[in-house]
């Protein structure tokens, strides 16, 4: 079958893909082979797929060498794409069964081509990205978000929304396609969460300063930070973090935008014009095809292209659904394809566990699209008497993808990163050992989560038995504090 063929029916498909492979393995080009067992989802079942690939290797009229190269055309798919296998229980049962009726006939080489076990848990995918090194030294206000480098916090976003965008699969994207949300896809949920707490983190951060010097320091800080990240071609957190400046919580802040200096301002308004949303992205279309290694996706950008393509096609190009409309799946698999490319592509970043730690448990932080307002006319309340509603806090340049997904915590997940973010922090700051943090060391610590109950209670509440307050916090109330 020839690449330009726009149409084809299931079984030609199929059979095209056995061609591909003789009885030593792949032959030919494979490009036709691969876009087909990743997209046959869309108008058969994976099952379906397996029953009618075992039905073929079970005619009479089945050589020897035909029944070669489907086992190879099995063993390719389970290769390619062992997720499909360790995600579709059916699935593996099928390939299991069929391979052991092989082997109780003797057939045992062709039995082993297919052998399910040997197939990986899509666990393997949770690991990318994870091969960089730790670094051993540490200072003691490393931790501190006024004393990170905004190349480190940049670098640092980068790690956390890289690893979980690379938990994505091609049943996620698929889900989310088909349903146009994220419901029952908690993967992709988690994405779409840490992308939106990374803008609330970042309004917060701004509005926990009282002063507008303050506040607006701050502004500049997070505008050098979204510069970093375009020099590491993230454009998704450079989305989130753009976003969470122009929130209206912040934007509304006129005392406090009017101490950012015109240089900030110029920077910030360029990095804007990167991910408008207008031309349909076209700034950050064009940026983004020019990038060369690492590159990091807007997601909602292509989930967005993944919809238009599936809504603006149909899957069969006939009325009786007998052929497959290549020229959809072709598309939609270009798309799908570039994005398991990047998962393969990690950064070149030295990861530090405790401000990962330490960032993660501070991106838990939620509060609603009210608090947040209401918290930024506190800081600067209005200076006229007209009453204002929120009818649009989320800026334009934020995609609708994002909007609809509420921040949602694994209380587990949380308590880990927790757990290892206090034992960073005593390690940097308990400087003689003695298990204790003192009031100094907690309110600086304390500025990472605006919102933290204060010193005073936290020493109260752990020493609740006891006659006196002790003026320092240990590491089990710090936990639960």
């Amino acid at each position: 079958m020839e690449n330009g063929t726009q149409s084809a029916t299931v079984d030609e498909l199929v059979e095209a893909s056995i061609k591909v492979f003789d009885a030593e393995g792949p032959s030919g080009d494979v490009s036709l082979t691969r876009m087909f067992l990743m997209m046959h989802s869309w108008y058969l079942s994976s099952t379906e797929l397996a029953k009618t690939l075992l039905a073929k290797l079970q005619e009479e009229s089945c050589s020897s060498c035909r029944q070669l190269q489907i086992c190879h055309l099995i063993k390719y798919w389970m290769s390619e794409f062992p997720a499909e296998f360790d995600l579709n229980p059916e699935l593996a049962n099928q390939i299991r069964e069929f391979r052991e009726l092989l082997s109780a006939n003797g057939h045992n080489h062709l039995s082993e081509l297919i052998d399910i076990e040997s197939v990986p848990s899509y666990s393997w995918r949770h690991q990318l990205g994870e091969q960089s090194q730790s670094i051993t030294k540490k200072s003691k206000k490393s931790l501190l978000f006024d004393h990170l480098e905004a190349s480190e916090l940049a670098e640092h976003f980068t790690l956390l929304e890289y690893r979980s965008f690379c938990k994505i699969l091609f049943q996620d994207y698929h889900s989310f396609v088909m349903h146009g949300c994220t419901v029952d896809n908690p993967i992709l949920e988690r994405f779409i969460t840490l992308f939106n707490s990374v803008s609330q983190w970042i309004q917060l951060m701004v509005l926990s300063k009282p002063t507008a010097p303050q506040r607006a320091a701050v502004i500049s800080h997070f505008i050098k930070v979204a510069k970093e990240l375009l020099h590491l071609q993230n454009f998704n957190t450079l989305m989130a973090v753009v976003g969470g400046l122009s929130h209206s919580s912040i934007s509304r802040l006129k005392d406090t935008q009017a101490l950012i200096s015109s240089e900030d301002q110029k920077l910030f308004n360029s990095l804007v014009d990167v991910v408008t949303s207008s031309g349909n992205y076209s700034n950050y279309r064009q940026r983004f095809s020019e990038c060369g290694g690492f590159r990091f996706p807007i997601l909602g950008v292509h989930l967005k292209d993944l919809i238009a393509v599936h809504v603006a096609l149909p899957d069969w190009s006939d009325g009786a659904k007998s052929r497959v409309n290549l020229v959809k799946t072709q598309q939609l698999y270009s798309i799908l394809q570039e994005l398991a490319l990047i998962q393969t592509t990690p950064p070149s970043i030295t990861e530090r566990n405790d401000l990962l730690n330490l960032l993660m448990v501070s991106l838990t932080q939620y509060h609603s699209e009210e608090d947040i307002y209401q918290l930024s006319l506190q800081r600067e309340p209005r200076k006229t008497e007209r009453t204002m509603s929120i009818t649009s806090s989320q800026t334009p340049v934020i995609a609708e993808w994002s909007s609809s997904v509420k921040a949602k915590t694994d209380p587990a997940i949380t308590s880990k990163h927790i757990q290892k973010m206090v034992e960073s922090v005593f390690k940097n700051f308990d400087t003689d050992g003695d298990g204790h943090i003192s009031q100094e060391e907690f309110q600086s610590i304390k500025n990472n989560f605006p919102f933290l109950n204060t010193f005073d209670d936290v020493d109260r509440n752990q020493t609740r038995n006891r006659t006196n307050c002790t003026g320092t916090v240990t590491v089990p109330y710090m936990i639960h504090s």
